[in-house]
């Protein structure tokens, strides 16, 4: 029996899975540009975060795990499943600029799992490592894994080395923007936003924060 956690990120996956195959279906059987193929690959990746929770035993936010379904849609599925990347010139560099906020807010995340498992907030400079070196160390591995996609199955991810330094670059801005808004933002006891904690840590963050004062 799967872990009740685990159940609601596979529904949550399910609609975004069930629409790629119906309109990736239907598109190939009107002779339209659509890899099948590729998305059934696709369709498989939207159950990564419900397989992250299983394996590390942890749970994901919602909304980070939306923010990933709907990259995955927007992005390998629309760009390179339906041809969009051919389409829209532009759509890959806001694809990488989207996916380096997403992944601050993983290195988010883990900044505070680890602080949760140490019950201490780390400095500020080793939380904004964390988060950057985690939107680029990803953005480089993409870059890999559309290398292999455009080799073995036959996508136009990639257009040749200034694209892929572009999108390198635009998945670290999109870190870097990821960043700004955090410490625009503010932060009260850690680095990472509180509503990433577990809820058995709440209670302690905000008895940890700072209270208005009059005046």
């Amino acid at each position: 029996m799967l872990p009740q956690v685990v159940r609601r990120s596979l529904l949550l996956a399910l609609p975004f899975q069930v629409g790629a195959l119906v309109v990736a279906l239907v598109l190939s059987a009107a002779g339209l540009p659509a890899d099948v193929l590729l998305t059934m690959l696709l369709v498989v990746s939207m159950w990564a975060p419900a397989a992250a929770e299983l394996l590390f035993r942890t749970t994901l936010p919602r909304a980070l795990q939306l923010h990933y379904l709907i990259f995955i849609t927007l992005g390998p599925y629309a760009g390179s499943a339906l041809n969009v990347y051919v389409a829209i010139a532009d759509w890959d560099t806001l694809i990488h600029f989207d996916s380096g906020v997403m992944l601050a807010w993983l290195g988010m995340l883990w900044v505070r799992r680890m602080e949760e498992r140490v019950n201490a907030p780390f400095p500020a400079w080793f939380g904004l490592a964390v988060i950057q070196l985690t939107a680029m160390a990803f953005a480089a591995a993409w870059e890999i894994c559309e290398f292999a996609s455009d080799h073995l199955i036959g996508t136009v991810a990639q257009g040749g080395l200034d694209d892929t330094m572009a999108d390198i670059m635009a998945g670290t801005m999109g870190g870097l923007f990821a960043i700004a808004l955090l410490l625009i933002l503010g932060r009260p006891r850690s680095l990472a936003p509180a509503s990433l904690l577990r809820a058995e840590y709440r209670t302690t963050a905000a008895a940890d924060s700072p209270q208005p004062t009059d005046g």
